[in-house]
């Protein structure tokens, strides 16, 4: 069992990491995964137990993921070149460490929109993959959330049960 402090500071950083994946200023899954880990390693690496332990790091390496990439993957099922997917990549993780999440919502699909423009000249098919990129801005927030949601949701049975 453990003590109220580990378990009070887990769940604290689990649940900041949902609270995290909604308000865009905090890393919600990076909260999530520090929260198990820190659990992992306050219990002597014993809780949870290894197949539990990769599972929830597997969960949280893909909240990361969806969230970092999630608009480049949007863009490229938006019709968008490989070029362009991978300027919206390079962009995103630029946003993502030297500005808000804001800058990421307008500057991902503004530079799908711009260089798609650039690319072929058809300005309704730069306008459909830059909404398809910010549709999936969205929709990779609302894996995240479940993600995370899932994570602690499942965190709590395995320690609590």
């Amino acid at each position: 069992m453990s003590s109220p402090v580990v378990l009070a500071v887990t769940f604290g950083l689990l649940i900041g990491g949902v609270i995290g994946s909604i308000v865009p200023a905090l890393p919600g899954a990076l909260l999530s995964l520090v929260g198990i880990l820190f659990h992992w390693w306050a219990t002597g690496y014993t809780t949870p137990g290894t197949l539990a332990l990769v599972t929830f790091v597997a969960l949280a390496l893909t909240a990361i993921l969806v969230d970092l990439f999630g608009g480049a993957i949007a863009a490229s099922q938006g019709g968008a070149s490989k070029t362009t997917v991978l300027v919206a990549v390079v962009v995103s993780l630029v946003l993502a460490v030297f500005t808000g999440p804001l800058a990421i919502l307008v500057g991902v699909p503004a530079t799908v929109f711009l260089l798609e423009l650039y690319r072929n000249g058809e300005r309704g098919q730069a306008l459909h993959a830059a909404f398809i990129t910010t549709v999936g801005i969205f929709a990779s927030a609302f894996v995240q959330v479940l993600l995370t949601t899932t994570l602690l949701i499942g965190f709590a049975l395995v320690i609590l049960l």
